[in-house]
């Protein structure tokens, strides 16, 4: 952890939800995207299709690959922070990137059914201590004590 002015918080509702609830809307599909659009007509195919591929589709080699394949790069990347000379050039946000598509591939396993009980705490532990790495790494290159 680093201690922070700021605590920050995390929301367990999304905001298309919040949103739902500002505008009396029982469900987040009618909820008001642009005037005479709504949530339904601008993501409701991407809801869709993309359900049907995380739930049904997305094969599950593959998907650990492509975990495996993000935090070696995430990895990576971190390693050499250390070393590089201009670090207010590094590329922590592409550092981060990686960070989330592990954290996407996690979900996406995990609605699959291809991580176990045991092997959740594991897998989690992994995209934490990427993200750690990434956070202490900012805070250093953007002066922050810590």
């Amino acid at each position: 952890g680093i201690d922070l002015d700021v605590v920050p918080a995390e929301l367990t509702y999304g905001l298309e939800r919040l949103t739902a609830f500002l505008q009396v809307k029982d469900s987040v599909y009618d909820i008001e995207w642009a005037p005479g659009f709504s949530y339904g007509d601008v993501r409701l195919q991407d809801e869709l299709q993309f359900s049907v591929y995380n739930f049904e589709m997305a094969e599950v080699d593959t998907l650990w690959k492509l975990f495996d394949l993000h935090e070696g790069e995430a990895t990576r990347l971190l390693a050499a922070y250390p070393k590089y000379a201009e670090k207010a050039r590094f590329p922590l946000l592409p550092a981060y990137d990686q960070v989330l598509k592990c954290s996407n591939l996690f979900n996406t396993l995990d609605s699959r059914g291809a991580i176990s009980v045991t092997e959740r705490v594991g897998v989690i532990q992994r995209v934490r201590k990427l993200a750690v790495g990434v956070a202490q790494a900012w805070a250093d290159q953007q002066g922050v004590a810590q």
